[in-house]
C-alpha cells in the first residue's frame, strides 16, 4: 500500500508529459512536419537594372522587414503556398512598388504603393503592412 501511494503522483506526472508529447508532436499527414497555420510565402524582388542605389536600398529594406514578420514563414518556391512579386520601378523623383500575390500561380492580389524618394521609409511601411493584412485575411478565407 505504501508503495501504491508513492508511486501514484509519477504516474500522473509521466501520463501529464505523454499528454504533453501528443500535443506538441508534428502533424503526421503533412509533409513539412510543422504544426502551424501560418502561410508559407516565397518573395520576388525585380529591380529595374538601371534603377538608383535608393531604391536598391528599398528592396533591401523592404526584403528585412518582411524576414522578421511573424505572420507568415519565409520559404523556397517549392515549398511555398503563396509567391509574392514585388517589382519596383523609379520615375525622376518617384519610386512605385508593384506587389503581386498569387496562391498556386493564381493572382490573389495586386498593390500598387507609389511616393517619393524622400518617403522612402513610409513606403517600406505601408507594403509591408498591406501585405501582411491581405495575405493573412486571404489565407484564413482559403481554408
Amino acid at each position: 500500500m505504501d508503495l501504491k501511494r508513492r508511486l501514484f503522483p509519477i504516474a500522473i506526472a509521466l501520463a501529464m508529459v505523454a499528454v504533453l508529447f501528443v500535443s506538441w508532436t508534428p502533424n503526421w499527414e503533412s509533409p513539412t512536419w510543422l504544426r502551424s497555420e501560418k502561410p508559407y510565402v516565397a518573395f520576388h524582388f525585380d529591380v529595374e537594372g538601371d534603377a538608383a542605389q535608393s531604391v536598391q536600398n528599398l528592396a533591401f529594406d523592404i526584403s528585412n522587414r518582411l524576414d522578421v514578420r511573424h505572420e507568415w514563414h519565409r520559404v523556397e518556391d517549392s515549398n511555398a503556398e503563396w509567391q509574392v512579386t514585388l517589382v519596383f520601378a523609379e520615375q525622376q523623383d518617384a519610386v512605385q512598388i508593384d506587389a503581386t500575390a498569387r496562391r498556386q500561380d493564381k493572382i490573389v492580389d495586386h498593390i500598387v504603393v507609389r511616393g517619393e524618394k524622400a518617403v522612402a521609409n513610409e513606403l517600406a511601411d505601408r507594403i509591408v503592412a498591406l501585405l501582411s493584412s491581405r495575405i493573412e485575411k486571404a489565407h484564413k478565407n482559403a481554408d
